[in-house]
Formats: C-alpha cells, structure tokens, sequence
C-alpha cells in the first residue's frame, strides 16, 4: 500500500511572499507621498492633497465602473453633495454649527443614500443610458446649490470647512487627505479580493449566468453603490476644505471626465491602475498649465492614446511587464 504524502500547510511567510509583489507598488506609492513634503514646496503638497482627496472619490467609482461594469459619469454630484453637506454643517446654516469631524460621516451617510438613489436606474438601465442618469442627476444637484440660497449661498457661495490643528496647515491637510487616500484604498482592494468583488465582476462579464448562480444584483448593486457615495461625499467634504470657498462653478463637468477617465486609462478591474491614472491626470493640467482651455482635448487624446497602445489600461500593462 503506497503513502499519500500530505501537502504541507501554506504558511502565513508564503502566503506574505505571494502577496509582496501586488502590495510593492502601493507601499512605493505611499513612501512617495510620505517624502513629497520634505523635497518639494508648498504648491505640489497641494497638488498631492487634491490627486489624494480625487483618489478618495475614484477608489469607490472604481468598484461601480471598473467592477460592477456601470458607466457612471456624474459622480461629481455626490462630490458636490459631499462638500456642500459638510460646509453647511460646519457653518450652522440649518442647524448649530457641528465640528468637521461630526460633520465628515454625516456627509457620508447622505452621499451613500443619495447614491443608491443615483444607482437604482442601473437596475433597469444599462450602458450610456445609465451614464446619462447619471449626468441628470449632477444637473439636479448643481441647480439646487443655485437655487437654495438662504443655505448654500446661491451662486456666491460658501465658505469651506477648516480642520482643526494640526490640520489646519496645508502640510497638516495633506497627511490626513493621505490618510483617508490610504484607507480608502486598503477598503476597495479588500472588497475587490473578496467573494464580494469577484460577484460583482461575474454580474458585470456574465450577468444571467452569475443571477442563476445565485448572485442577486440588485443587492450586490445597492451595496456597492452605498459604498461609493459614502466615499464620494467624504471626498467632497475635503474637496470643500482645499478650495476654502464652494461655488457651484467649482463642481464642473471637467471633473467628472477626469474621474470617469482615470479608471479607463487605469485598466477595470483593478486597483493600482486606476490610483495611477489619478494622479496622472491631476498633474497633466499642472504640467500643462498654458494649454489649460484644452484640458478636456488633452483627456481624449490620452484615452485614445491608452486605448490604441494599452487596450487593457495601465494595469494591463504593469502586470504583462511583471510576468515577462
């Protein structure tokens, strides 16, 4: 009678060493922005503190687009929501004034209801139909923010949050930005390796099959886009602190290309991706800076560029290199 040898047990030093190469990018991008305020001056502190609040937002619209496969252009709504939400709180508009850090997860609360209600046509629209909901619903919101004057200030507008010491400086801001870039980016990786995130790329490749497997979208839907919204309207809350001032000007359509745009150049159905596209795009205007007016321009024809030479993102192409 022949012995069977047992395979031994994977250890947690293997399963580290198998997971070192996925987490070897994040930590070299973490160490960058942990060095960027000793070799660099105050103006590209800010802009790390705005590609780290936009990495805030599209961490969560990644799950929804990159994931779930839903185009959902308009989330500058739910950053819009996010930012006035927090300023009139903080302010005391409608109620006493609460301190920014009550005023940030309330904000949170309202973005992720606001964007299941952003999400339900999903569950009947598809494609560039739902896109368009979704760029309806940032209409509504801007319109509000015009016409709700005794609140959000009208087109004149309203002062930001500031953060208490030692937040309050833009070295300060930009730790507790990197922070929340941080965290937020440990959640939707662990949601995107789950059970959870392979369900939704089933239902995004497979829809009827994935639903006959016993996969319900709409709560895998409702889920994920609470999620998203409640990320959104945080990242607003400290879109609002870096401006200072809000107007509804400063929620352009701009803005929901770049976010939109970052997860297409970035590769779906990943994380680094995505992250890297982000910060490319939020320094290309600063690179950039005399072609400003052709900002829009330069984002398709980075998209076109990424689409013909990297049809699978800049994702795709890290791992390609990788396994080379």
């Amino acid at each position: 009678m022949t012995s069977v040898a047992a395979a031994p047990p994977r250890t947690d030093s293997g399963a580290w060493r198998a997971a070192l190469p996925h987490v070897l990018p994040f930590l070299g991008i973490l160490v960058l922005a942990v060095v960027l305020p000793f070799v660099s001056n105050d103006y590209w502190v800010l802009i790390g503190t705005r590609a780290a609040i936009y990495w805030v937002l599209v961490s969560g619209l990644n799950l929804v687009v990159g994931f779930a496969g839903h185009l959902a252009i308009g989330y500058v709504a739910l950053l819009t929501l996010g930012a006035y939400t927090t300023s009139v709180l903080v302010a005391g508009n409608v109620m006493p004034a609460i301190p920014v850090f009550a005023a940030l997860p309330i904000a949170g609360l309202i973005g992720a209801v606001f964007g299941v209600i952003v999400g339900l046509p999903a569950l009947r629209l598809r494609t560039f139909y739902f896109a368009m909901s979704t760029l309806g619903f940032a209409t509504i919101v801007t319109q509000i923010a015009l016409a709700w004057q005794s609140v959000t200030g009208g087109g004149i507008g309203i002062t930001g949050p500031e953060f208490p010491a030692p937040f309050n400086t833009p070295w300060g801001f930009y730790g507790l930005c990197i922070a929340f870039a941080a965290f937020t980016t440990w959640m939707s990786a662990n949601v995107a390796r789950s059970r959870f995130g392979r369900a939704l790329i089933a239902v995004r490749d497979a829809e009827v099959a994935a639903e006959a497997s016993g996969i319900s979208k709409p709560n895998m839907l409702i889920a994920i886009f609470l999620f998203a919204g409640a990320l959104a309207a945080i990242a607003g809350g400290l879109f609002a602190t870096l401006q200072t001032y809000i107007t509804p000007d400063a929620f352009t359509f701009d803005l929901s290309v770049l976010f939109f745009i970052a997860i297409l150049i970035g590769g779906r159905g990943s994380i680094l991706g995505p992250m890297l596209g982000t910060i490319i795009l939020t320094i290309l205007p600063e690179i950039a800076a005399p072609l400003a007016a052709w900002s829009t321009f330069l984002y398709a024809v980075l998209l076109l560029v990424i689409v013909l030479v990297m049809p699978g993102g800049i994702a795709s192409t890290i791992t390609s290199s990788s396994t080379a």
